[in-house]
């Protein structure tokens, strides 16, 4: 049995020793990060026609071709603001979102996008159904023809949207 231990002694202390013996490894070199302009060019922003930009109401909705026209009973407003943002009320909810003019030449009108719709979401029966058609039209908008008093917005769908500029609308009496 001592015959055994002192060679697994002498193998114990040989190890330990070349482990003493190596050098700490210095940590890998951290590649510094170069920094370069963005050279990705910036997007075309048309600018916002002072026909387009301000207040309208919602007098016709063509849906399905304008097979279907629906002109509600109730006020839908959208607000086209100059720094790209709209804002609007469905006659129940109020929405929000952005659009852009593609700068586009189509049968329709000038080309325009809007994007990152929402909205609020109270539940009112009689509006539902054509506050979702209503957005969902303004969401595919591909098209607008506007001029001091109307504005309609074209989908890629062809369903239409036409409004008029809120102040020269009729009072109710």
């Amino acid at each position: 049995m001592k015959r055994l231990s002192i060679p697994f002694l002498f193998l114990l202390v040989a190890a330990a020793m070349v482990a003493g013996c190596t050098t700490p490894q210095a940590p890998a070199p951290v590649a510094t990060p170069v920094l370069t302009p963005d050279t990705t060019p910036a997007p075309v922003t048309q600018p916002i026609p002072d026909t387009l930009a301000g207040h309208w109401t919602l007098t016709t909705m063509g849906i399905q071709d304008g097979t279907a026209v629906i002109h509600p009973d109730y006020e839908i407003t959208l607000t086209l603001n100059t720094d790209g943002s709209l804002t609007g009320y469905t006659g129940c909810n109020n929405y929000f979102g952005s659009y852009a003019l593609t700068g586009a030449v189509t049968q329709k009108g000038m080309g325009m996008t809007v994007s990152n719709l929402g909205a609020t979401k109270m539940f009112c029966a009689p509006y539902a159904e054509l506050e979702q058609n209503y957005l969902a039209i303004l969401g595919k908008t591909a098209a607008f023809d506007a001029s001091a008093t109307g504005l309609t917005l074209t989908a890629d769908t062809l369903d239409v949207l036409v409004y008029q500029r809120t102040e020269t609308l009729p009072t109710p009496a």
